[in-house]
């Protein structure tokens, strides 16, 4: 791949919390004459051609940017404008509706008691990624990662497929019935998986989920439905869905998104097999470098665990940097400069 053995050296000392020297930390210095093109708009609901896809990704993809520390482009997993989140709930079975910024799920099951989690690899929306995935390893030529579906987790997946409000009685009224269909989904997680990481597994090094690239199999982990669930239901199910996948993945990083699941972190810093979390303030909130989330980070990397976190601005980035160890810590943001001498001269003069 077109990225630096020291980039991937350095990430890859990061996920143990064995990295030397500087935090990591993303930065991308956009071309200074993009192209003019319009973005490529797809008709995702209709029969896609080949030639809608080569211009799609082409269009995507211009990596003509610099990316400086350890930002590296990357061929993302979009079916329009915005990230395709839960794509496991589309390859279930959902009904797949688009909507300006993102894709939705339209419930499909009036109850669980008869209906097969599976994957299929005759589901029209496999097929989808299979054929966007093919046009970005044609392109990127082993050149550059390209990302796995964002397939998502079982309780939210089968929230969308059920819809919430009923999940939320399942997993109150038919524990028991959840679990089984939580097992179901994890067999199928698995498989699809492999499934899409076997289409570069050998050609591409290591592999990449939708947040970042790891040197073995990778996820990050998440639970969207988790905010509406006590820790003990948590612990229940959603710790029961990672012990069925913490022997598959060698790289497991949390997606921490708001304040409302830290309820659920002690658990969750209590499994060994988690490596990493990535913390979200979300929209309006305090951000990473704050009184609130600080104590939360900090507890995370006393835990032995490291931490990818997001700053807007140089002093977010001059506290997470003075407050956490640069061993575990990765900072997506906030790094000043529009020219790689600018640029140098801030990290230099804030970690030598």
């Amino acid at each position: 791949m077109d990225i630096s053995r020291d980039k991937l050296e350095k990430i890859s000392d990061w996920w143990e919390g064995k990295n030397k020297g500087r935090p990591l930390f993303m930065k991308v210095l956009p071309n200074p004459s993009p192209a003019e093109d319009k973005p490529v708009r797809i008709d995702w609901e209709r029969e896609i051609r080949d030639s809608d896809l080569d211009s799609y990704v082409r269009n995507a993809s211009r990596f003509n940017s610099l990316y400086l520390g350890e930002s590296y482009p990357v061929y993302h997993h979009t079916w329009g404008q915005r990230g395709t989140p839960m794509t496991m709930s589309s390859y279930l079975g959902g009904r797949v509706v688009f909507r300006d910024n993102t894709v939705w799920i339209d419930p499909v099951v009036d109850k669980w008691e008869g209906f097969r989690i599976r994957f299929d690899r005759k589901n029209r929306w496999v097929d989808v990624s299979r054929r966007l995935m093919d046009k970005q390893l044609e392109l990127s030529a082993g050149r550059y990662p390209v990302s796995l579906p964002d397939l998502g987790d079982a309780l939210t997946c089968m929230s969308m497929l059920r819809g919430t409000g009923q999940m939320l009685f399942d997993v109150v009224e038919k524990p028991g019935l959840v679990l089984e269909k939580v097992k179901e989904f994890t067999d199928a997680w698995k498989e699809a998986h492999d499934y899409f990481h076997s289409m570069y597994r050998g050609s591409l090094e290591g592999d990449c989920s939708w947040l970042m690239w790891a040197p073995g199999r990778t996820y990050a982990c998440q639970c969207d439905f988790s905010t509406m669930i006590s820790p003990s239901l948590f612990e229940k199910f959603v710790v029961f869905e990672l012990e069925q996948l913490k022997d598959y993945l060698g790289y497991i990083i949390w997606h921490l998104d708001g304040y409302e699941e830290v309820r659920h972190l002690d658990i969750l810093l209590g499994l060994r097999y988690i490596k990493a979390f990535q913390v979200v303030p979300g929209a309006g909130n305090p951000p990473c470098a704050s009184e609130t989330w600080l104590p939360v980070i900090k507890r995370i990397t006393d835990a032995g665990k490291s931490v990818y976190v997001y700053a807007s601005t140089p002093p977010e980035v001059e506290t997470l940097s003075k407050e956490l160890p640069p061993e575990r810590l990765f900072i997506d943001g906030g790094i000043p400069g529009s020219t790689i001498e600018e640029t140098g001269s801030f990290v230099k003069r804030l970690w030598g």
